[in-house]
């Protein structure tokens, strides 16, 4: 699989990926192929663009005058092709993408003023977790809006197919309200004019319209619960069939996997493969795509534990899990078994309701063997190759040019992270700072031995999931610790074949916005940190003798 075939890796939707994406729109590399495999014609892409253009434009004019409104990022934009196929709101490849549909930019029922502003919507989404109140907190869109870009907005709105269109026309009805609200900084009311504030948003609600967002809030929740069960009914087909199916494949191969719900239940168990009671009453539950769905997950689980098994010198010689082993994720590794676990109810994953979502099976696959591989880490198969005294040198170096980072901080900023800064180390915070990297190491060694088990599909969805936002991880004050994670998680770039891993990290992360802009570092500070955290990382390689089969 090549780099291109991944974006069209999953039938249902098609990625616009962060390295095909810039302020104007989508590169013509991917424009060229997306007419030549899907067919979308020139004016489908030059909406995709004009949209997307507009989003950043109006975002970034926002985001410079007030607080309350974040900048615009680049994410994956996944463009689903059938409404019904993908289950609706969901974040997909961990927060880093829209979900948004084919028909949003249909040059016949459409316009960019409704394109943009669902890319602003799902922003605000992917900020808050919350589907229903995102309408509402967006407000700040509307204030400037001319008469003509709501008309726009409103026709494009009639004529959507999306299955939340519904909570879209509600804010279309809406217009005409939420242009009178008042914003702390973007458009202060009169000093005398009593106003209620809608926190964390610099909204203001007059008094003689305290009863309107209410109603666009149902509204959102009435739109939002009919899309998701429109979703499950068209996925409602009785599970009797592939249900028989997974159970004799269970029966027969004895996988070595567990099947839990939650983490302390286990429903099927290798070790009894023929007491598939429990498992099937839990299944039951499910339907059809969902139960072929497991089926195939426990498949993936089987044959990658498998794989890497047979690769190794002496799979005897693994160790235990840690007792601190976390116990979740796509899959885990049960501290008290040592097989994979599969949870029937990881939360977010709604396992049980129609197909997996987009990537969701390479994402298992690629957790499964790093999981497998931490083992590997902790048996000490992945070594480091160098002395120790040059460990040490690297690190210092590291530790050095985090040094000059902070000798020069703006006032503001020494300000805000010192005290984080000397609860590490009063001493030496930039040292401390050094060994948080080298703490994280295993995760690295862990992602290289990985590698030889992966397609290409799982290597790129692993990176996608990892390579993200830290901004509401850390606290502000906490700026050091997120730059080291940010450069750790950077070195995830090395296994991918993106051309550009700078740009692609820098873009789509705010890492631009919380650092260059705000003086921390400029680009040749950031390189010099990149280039020896990279230098620590080359440290360390697999142990051939260990691994007689991989590739």
């Amino acid at each position: 699989m090549t780099l291109a075939d991944y974006y069209f890796a999953d039938a249902r939707l098609v990625l616009v990926p962060i390295e095909h994406l810039g302020p104007s729109g989508m590169s013509r590399e991917l424009a060229r192929e997306l007419q030549a495999r899907c067919g979308w014609s020139s004016a489908w892409i030059d909406l995709f663009d004009r949209s997307f253009a507009l989003y950043v434009s109006r975002s970034a004019a926002l985001a410079r005058r007030t607080r309350t409104w974040m900048p615009p990022r680049i994410r994956h934009a996944a463009i689903v092709i059938a409404e019904t196929s993908v289950r609706p709101y969901a974040q997909l490849l961990n927060t880093s993408a829209w979900t948004l549909y084919a028909g949003d930019f249909d040059p016949a029922r459409s316009h960019p003023e409704l394109g943009a502003y669902l890319f602003a919507h799902g922003d605000r989404m992917a900020l808050s977790g919350e589907v229903t109140l995102a309408a509402l907190h967006n407000a700040a869109w509307w204030l400037e809006r001319s008469d003509e870009e709501c008309a726009a907005f409103a026709a494009a709105v009639a004529h959507s197919s999306r299955p939340d269109a519904a909570g879209y026309r509600a804010i279309a009805a809406a217009l005409p309200w939420l242009r009178r609200l008042r914003h702390e900084t973007l458009a202060p009311p009169a000093a005398s004019s009593p106003h209620r504030a809608i926190p964390g948003t610099g909204l203001l609600v007059p008094r003689e319209l305290e009863g309107e967002p209410r109603g666009l809030v149902d509204a959102w929740v009435a739109a939002a619960r009919r899309a998701v069960e429109s979703y499950r009914a068209a996925w409602q087909a009785a599970p009797s069939r592939v249900l028989g199916d997974l159970v004799e494949w269970l029966v027969h191969e004895a996988p070595p996997l567990l099947v839990t719900t939650g983490v302390d239940r286990i429903l099927w168990d290798p070790e009894h493969p023929e007491r598939t009671g429990a498992l099937r009453d839990a299944l039951k539950r499910g339907d059809a795509a969902a139960v072929a769905a497991v089926r195939d997950d426990l498949r993936t689980i089987a044959r990658h534990t498998r794989a890497f098994h047979r690769a190794l010198g002496d799979p005897a010689a693994l160790p235990k899990p840690a007792a601190e082993t976390e116990q979740a994720g796509y899959s885990y590794l049960h501290r008290e078994r040592g097989l994979i676990g599969y949870d029937l109810e990881e939360p977010g994953m709604e396992r049980l309701a129609g197909p997996p979502l987009p990537y969701a099976r390479a994402m298992l696959g690629a957790r499964t063997v790093h999981e497998w591989a931490h083992l590997a880490v902790d048996a000490g198969w992945v070594p480091c190759r160098v002395s120790a005294d040059e460990l040490a040198a690297r690190r210092d170096r590291l530790a050095a040019a985090l040094a000059d980072v902070i000798a020069a901080l703006p006032p503001a900023i020494r300000t805000l992270t010192g005290p984080d800064l000397a609860a590490l180390d009063a001493a030496s915070p930039a040292a401390a700072l050094a060994r948080l990297f080298l703490a994280r190491m295993p995760d690295y060694q862990a992602n290289l031995l990985a590698q030889r088990f992966l397609d290409r599909e799982e290597i790129e969805t692993y990176i996608r999931h990892n390579v993200r936002t830290l901004r509401f991880t850390y606290a502000p004050s906490q700026l050091f610790r997120m730059l080291i994670r940010y450069l750790f998680e950077l070195q995830y770039l090395r296994f991918s074949e993106v051309a550009d891993p700078r740009s692609f990290f820098v873009r789509s992360t705010w890492f631009d916005a919380d650092f260059f802009a705000t003086g921390v570092l400029d680009a040749a500070r950031f390189d010099e940190l990149a280039e020896r955290a990279g230098a620590l990382c080359a440290c360390f390689a697999v142990d051939e003798s260990r691994f007689s089969a991989t590739r």
